[in-house]
């Protein structure tokens, strides 16, 4: 029998910097069509908090199942430094978000698609406020490294292993049951 387990390991002497990653799963689930909302939090060299939750309402547009997932993984990064601030935990300004959707990254920066978007207007100012005041900054990702996609996406192995080691989840081989170590690159028996 194959033992794998995964465990979190934080490293000491690594930069204290708040780095998230946002994403969504536009009207995936067949059932009723909601969206499914994700994202992830490191503080240095591994994750601190992380999520994947179906949204409370359907989204007419991959666009606002997107920035409805930006606005909770916004509210989050705000939630995670007051918490840290309260531990003494220094964090640098601002947090990077990473998000797969330049054109929510763009409803942001641009006003004028504003005028467009009038159903999501309070995401909208919510995530502006707090972009404009220096605490978060939202930068674009290629989909291909969105850690966020190992709680809602079937990966390969490779893809697997590369995600889980940028959130800080490493693999350990234990000993089995026999006394004996096992690899990870032993067949099952």
């Amino acid at each position: 029998m194959r033992a794998m387990y995964t465990r979190l390991l934080y490293r000491t002497g690594i930069a204290e910097q708040l780095v998230g990653y946002t994403d969504a799963d536009w009207a995936r689930n067949t059932g009723d069509r909601r969206s499914t909302s994700k994202f992830s939090f490191s503080l240095g060299s591994s994750a601190i908090a992380w999520s994947s939750k179906k949204q409370p309402i359907v989204a007419l547009s991959s666009t606002k199942a997107e920035y409805q997932g930006v606005a909770v993984a916004t509210w989050k990064a705000i939630w995670l430094k007051r918490l840290l601030k309260d531990l003494q935990v220094e964090v640098s300004d601002p947090t990077m978000i990473y998000c797969d959707n330049l054109t929510s990254i763009q409803l942001v920066k641009n006003p004028i698609f504003h005028a467009r978007i009038k159903h999501i207007e309070v995401h909208y100012h919510f995530v502006c406020e707090h972009v404009l005041s220096g605490e978060v900054k939202l930068q674009y990702v290629p989909t291909n490294w969105q850690t966020t996609d190992t709680f809602t996406k079937p990966l390969g192995m490779d893809k697997l292993r590369q995600f889980s080691g940028a959130l800080g989840l490493h693999h350990l081989d234990l000993p089995n049951l026999r006394g004996r170590t096992v690899s990870r690159d032993r067949p099952r028996e």
